[in-house]
């Protein structure tokens, strides 16, 4: 009787330190909305990552005086400033950043009023899958592999990748640590829901692809954007990345060739990113989905084994199978089978007769080899006439992509994007997609035959005179 009045005791008290704690963040969020105000009427940023720093060291000099555990408050702190800048963000004008898909739709619907468009817009290459790729799909959907799987993949198709990794990088992946998913883009959800608690941080170099910040706020985590420049040659910059880590940073995402710069990450900056995860006991996530169309050499996270990684690569981009939404992810067996794991929730697997038309697609080098001169050589046949408008870009070392900036400060990315498609035709991407900063920039896909590209360039040419 005496232990139930005690531990009646207890949950009271829990009880009315939680209902204070609910008190407090209210008149913490109506503070917040106080605070937009000041900042709309003195014009200063939404986003203050100097208040932000001096109140996590005040956090941790709390914790240390009270021997409390300071990540799980600093995740707290987090979850607080994630709700000030939803609340200070729902009391501006905001305006959503125009993306690809955003785009494609408004160019299918002027195709679908009688406009003649050229998709320059969504990074879908028009070669579509090998011939034998596609025999194969039909194939096994007629000998009955159209039932569930192991949610890892099949053990063939598991295989093939380790062996295709291990011969490009000369390292040794086993099949168990490969988990075959829904797309690449499902392979780097399935690690976030799995890895990432809600307020740890995960930090995203721009522009950058907008699935990882969509996907890491989708979880509960808290996106942290590091800029990059044209006129640093889009390097990014490590003092910055070192000053950005904290008890909080729980991930590194890199992609290598970058989407939207076609930016290949050299093998030192690697080396110092690693370094620094390392020290910090922080993952690295590699989206590498575009690492065969290079016109460089490629550094791969694979060849870091030192580090804590996850390697992400897809079907789409280099076999032409986008619509197949066939990925894979390497990293260590535990890493693997919590993704599995999830996965068997959700999806349970991918479909059967896909992974087998993966398989196949591992045999398929020569038209590999074909499809990526092809993109080659368009790169270089875009560059040589975007070189002749008033723009400046980065000859990209890889990837489907040209992130241009317009020269005149008149006339934003967004707006010549919106009348490039109006008035000409042609459906490019604003740079605000990929962050907020590059409001003069925009991204051009060469998916599309050269011919098509050329009248695309001199339908530019004929808007920027």
């Amino acid at each position: 009787m005496t232990e139930n009045l005690r531990l009646n005791s207890l949950r009271t008290e829990i009880e009315q330190m939680t209902i204070e704690i609910i008190h407090l963040a209210g008149k913490r969020s109506a503070l917040a909305k106080e605070v937009i105000k000041e900042k709309l009427r003195t014009g200063s940023p939404l986003v203050n990552r100097g208040v932000e720093r001096h109140l996590r060291n005040k956090v941790i000099e709390q914790c240390e005086r009270n021997h409390q555990d300071s990540r799980f408050a600093l995740r707290l702190l987090n979850e607080l400033i994630i709700e000030s800048v939803r609340i200070q963000q729902a009391h501006t004008t905001r305006i959503e950043p125009v993306n690809a898909y955003h785009m494609f739709v408004k160019a299918k619907a002027l195709e679908k009023a009688g406009k003649e468009v050229i998709h320059l817009e969504v990074g879908e290459p028009d070669f579509g899958p090998p011939v034998e790729v596609a025999e194969t799909l039909t194939k096994a959907v007629k000998e009955g592999h159209s039932g569930y799987t192991q949610s890892a993949g099949i053990l063939e198709l598991r295989t093939k990748i380790a062996e295709h990794v291990n011969e490009k990088h000369e390292i040794n992946i086993h099949a168990d640590q490969v988990a075959v998913t829904v797309g690449g883009r499902f392979a780097l959800y399935l690690f976030l829901v799995t890895s990432l608690k809600p307020g740890e941080e995960v930090i995203v170099f721009d522009p950058s692809y907008p699935a990882y910040s969509d996907c890491i706020s989708e979880v509960g985590g808290r996106p942290i954007h590091l800029s990059t420049r044209l006129e640093d040659n889009w390097s990014p910059d490590i003092g910055q990345l070192e000053d950005s880590i904290n008890k909080t940073t729980r991930m590194i995402i890199l992609n290598s060739p970058s989407n939207p710069t076609g930016k290949l990450l050299s093998k030192t900056t690697l080396e110092n990113i690693v370094e620094l995860a390392t020290e910090n006991d922080i993952q690295i996530v590699s989206d590498e989905v575009y690492s065969e169309f290079v016109f460089s050499p490629h550094s791969s996270i694979l060849e870091f084994p030192q580090c804590n990684q996850v390697y992400i690569n897809s079907f789409s981009k280099t076999f032409g199978m986008t619509g197949f939404r066939l990925g894979y992810a390497i990293s260590d067996i535990d890493t693997i089978q919590k993704m599995t794991k999830r996965q068997t929730l959700s999806l349970t697997c991918a479909p059967e007769f896909i992974q087998y038309a993966g398989v196949k697609a591992f045999d398929c080098k020569k038209e590999v080899k074909q499809y990526t001169g092809t993109i080659e050589k368009r790169q270089e046949k875009v560059n040589k006439l975007l070189d002749k408008l008033p723009i400046s870009f980065l000859k990209p070392d890889g990837g489907f992509y040209v992130f241009p900036m317009l020269n005149s400060e008149d006339e934003t990315g967004l707006e010549f994007a919106d009348k490039l498609l109006t008035k000409k035709g042609v459906a490019v991407v604003p740079g605000t997609g990929y962050g907020q900063e590059y409001t003069r920039f925009f991204r051009i896909a060469v998916c599309q035959p050269e011919d098509q590209l050329i009248k695309a360039v001199n339908r530019m040419e004929a808007i920027l005179k």
